[in-house]
């Protein structure tokens, strides 16, 4: 039977520590993504919120903070497909 990811279950299953950097493991287009630790923090940030059902005030933070780090708001919205019923263990 398929496993059912939260995701700070999908961050700690397919997003391993590499000497410094994290390979994250989309779950949406199944792409990796080589990430540095703050990258990898905002990630882990994001699906805490996601959790908690605190997402909207999680992205009104990061736009109160500047916006975006180039290429993170799809990696962050790409966790929000898990713990769904579509988003299953490959």
């Amino acid at each position: 039977m398929p496993v059912l990811h939260t995701p700070s279950s999908w961050l700690r299953t397919y997003c391993p520590s590499l000497g410094g950097q994290f390979a994250f493991l989309d779950p949406v287009s199944w792409q990796t993504h080589q990430l540095n630790a703050d990258a990898f923090s905002v990630l882990e940030e994001a699906a805490l919120a996601i959790e908690q059902q605190q997402f909207d005030t999680f992205l009104a933070d990061v736009e109160a903070a500047g916006g975006w780090p180039p290429g993170l708001e799809f990696l962050v919205r790409s966790l929000t497909t898990l713990g769904k019923e579509r988003a299953y263990t490959p």
